[in-house]
């Protein structure tokens, strides 16, 4: 049952005899030019790939023997010298771009991204290739940071389908800072924080959104709630915290990575407080070498000095301290503390020793910020958890996302519409109601009125007599009440004539 080895010899060769003929040099023809030759091509790929085992092959075998080694001695295998530092040079003038997570969906569910391809608006925005171009549609017709226009769950928003474009033309971290610090309208920040949110990884969502959690710029985030406005810090706050942004679902942050942000959002509502303070007091900052205490990694505070108050963005005002190490840590306001002097500590301190004012208790109820370090790290995370606790068990059932609004249904919801619309509206639909009008009416016609009234009930009571008096039916009869009979008592019968 086995092959026989002599067998297999004369097989290999025949096949090798009938490979020499087939050579040009074996049948008398003169061999063709090495220029001529076609190179030799991996069977995968029309263009050679450097992670591809046959393509290097195929590559170094064209070359001289030991190309492959001096390559590899030096580190680098090219397969064009020239293209390597054409590349290098573009990916060194070129701005980096920002790495998203999802390059297919963008994080976005299915439903949103569908109603936002089929949306008139997005497809005139397909037209427009530059970043600037998408800013500008922003800045003129972005009204609302929410998901959907005011009355309807089935036609997103403007803000909803710039921020989908952007994910399809891509933005570089240059693109995006700008985005977040715009000034001209607080909802084109929304769409970088937006853009972070749904694109960054989870890991690095604090490394890009952590700055600003204390930024105060106050806008209002709805226009189904006018006059109630948030900051720009409570916004990015909620983005990090919560798992649903107006009804539609967020990416989801793993347990671990949300244990994290925890701890640094724990102190938010303690320094934003101490940032109130302190801007209040800002000349006091603002001397150079004034003794401080920094909250550096949110949990020690070190004693520092003034060196410098950054207040280029009024909205996110820093300090740069210098440590007793000598180095110097750039920290936002809202993160430090006056350090009075020793001597004037101690005087000050025999001086509320003295002081009998009522006002101690009150001021003890109000501590002063600006020199007060406030609860500690421990005491704060587990004040937020027990918060997020107290919310879990007091919520309803699940947050289901809200059932889409037919069209019908949608007839009868309140939409913004212009002046114009809105009175040819009034004027072909509504009724002015009789209290209303009534409310118009003067003293005397409201006496005319009565009298019609009076007369009027006169002239039916006329017409009533005169229909029983000389009507064909005579009149009813008021029926005449009598005793119940006892039951053990027999009904007297009655004989009427006439």
């Amino acid at each position: 049952g086995g092959r026989d080895p002599a067998r297999a010899m004369e097989v290999d060769y025949s096949r090798r005899d009938r490979r020499d003929e087939r050579r040009p040099d074996a049948r008398g023809e003169a061999p063709q030019p090495a220029g001529d030759e076609e190179p030799m091509r991996c069977h995968l790929h029309r263009k050679p790939q450097l992670g591809c085992k046959i393509c290097r092959r195929m590559y170094y075998s064209a070359l001289e023997p030991g190309a492959q080694k001096k390559d590899e001695r030096k580190g680098d295998k090219p397969f064009d010298r020239s293209h390597r530092d054409d590349d290098e040079l573009l990916r060194r003038h070129a701005p980096e771009a920002f790495e998203v997570t999802n390059k297919q969906t963008f994080n976005f569910n299915s439903m949103l991204r569908d109603q936002i391809l089929k949306n008139t608006y997005f497809k005139t925005l397909m037209n427009i290739d530059t970043f600037e171009g998408i800013v500008d549609q922003m800045y003129q017709y972005a009204e609302t940071a929410e998901v959907y226009g005011a009355g309807t769950t089935t036609v997103p928003s403007t803000l909803f389908c710039c921020l989908f474009r952007l994910f399809t033309i891509g933005l570089s971290y240059e693109e995006l800072q700008q985005l977040l610090d715009s000034r001209d309208q607080p909802y084109i920040r929304c769409c970088g924080f937006l853009y972070i949110r749904f694109g960054c990884a989870p890991e690095k969502l604090w490394d890009q959104l952590g700055d600003f959690c204390l930024d105060d710029q106050e806008f209002e985030p709805s226009k189904l709630q006018p006059g109630f406005t948030v900051t720009v810090g409570e916004y990015v706050e909620a983005l990090l915290m919560d798992e649903r942004y107006y009804y539609t679902a967020l990416p989801r942050i793993p347990v671990g990575v949300k244990k994290k942000i925890e701890e640094r959002l724990a102190p938010l509502p303690q320094y934003r407080r101490r940032t109130i303070a302190n801007k209040k007091g800002l000349h006091l900052f603002r001397e150079p070498g004034t003794p401080i205490e920094a909250c550096i990694d949110q949990r020690d505070w070190a004693p520092a000095t003034v060196v410098q108050v950054v207040d280029s963005v009024p909205t996110r005002i820093m300090v740069r301290v210098r440590l007793e190490d000598g180095r110097e840590e750039l920290t936002h306001l809202g993160k430090v503390i006056l350090r009075e002097r020793r001597g004037v500590a101690g005087a000050a301190g025999r001086g509320r020793s003295r002081s009998r004012s009522p006002r101690r208790t009150l001021r003890e109820g109000s501590p002063d910020w600006t020199r007060h370090r406030g609860k500690s790290q421990a005491e704060m995370l587990e004040e937020l958890r027990a918060k997020q606790r107290e919310r879990a068990v007091c919520s309803t059932g699940k947050d289901y996302a809200r059932k889409p609004i037919g069209f019908m249904s949608g007839l009868a919801l309140k939409r913004d519409v212009g002046v114009a619309s809105t009175r040819l509206r009034e004027e072909e639909t509504y009724a002015p109601r009789q209290v209303e009008h009534r409310k118009l009416m003067t003293d005397e016609d409201e006496l005319h009125l009565r009298k019609d009234r009076e007369q009027d009930l006169e002239k039916k009571q006329m017409l009533q007599q005169l229909y029983e008096k000389y009507g064909a039916a005579p009149p009813a009869q008021k029926p005449q009440t009598q005793p119940a009979a006892l039951p053990d008592e027999q009904e007297q019968e009655v004989l009427r004539l006439g």
